[in-house]
């Protein structure tokens, strides 16, 4: 794929303003990267065997194994932000399940079905939850005084 990319696919991306066949390119952002950095620097591109024994490796396979290694770490990293973002969903549905009752309410509700939440991604959600914003404003709102002129008559006796 990168290959194809760096042999004609960026300049069709380009001109179609990173979009193929009516749909976003996927990775765009880095797609974009690779394309300004392409324009500056003299880029060649040719297959290399990947598995090849370390008797017969030569420092194209060498730099291809590093490649490798850098491409898993990052892919590493990726599956931590998609760990992290599935725990934010389990706990916002552990939240809104338990009635917006707060950090330790949503904490047991979600440890008694056997959902283990940490307390950090609880708190993100609470703050971040819409819900509870409006509970917390209706309680700082001040009730309406009573009393005054109408006070002494009951409701549909005026």
């Amino acid at each position: 794929m990168v290959a194809n990319a760096l042999w004609g696919w960026l300049e069709k991306w380009k001109k179609a303003n990173w979009q193929r066949r009516g749909k976003p390119v996927w990775a765009a952002d880095e797609w974009k990267d690779i394309a300004t950095r392409v324009e500056k620097l003299p880029v060649k591109v040719r297959h290399v065997d990947a598995h090849v024994p370390k008797s017969r490796a030569n420092e194209e396979h060498r730099n291809n194994e590093q490649v490798d290694q850098a491409a898993k770490i990052e892919v590493s990293k990726i599956d931590l932000d998609w760990q992290h973002k599935g725990e934010l969903f389990l706990a916002r549905w552990a939240h809104d399940a338990s009635g917006h009752q707060g950090r330790e309410a949503t904490y047991k509700w979600a440890r008694d079905r056997g959902v283990d939440l940490t307390m950090d991604s609880i708190s993100q959600v609470i703050h971040d939850c819409e819900t509870c914003a409006a509970i917390n404003q209706a309680k700082r709102v001040k009730p309406l005084r009573y009393g005054g002129r109408w006070s002494k008559y009951k409701y549909g006796e005026a």
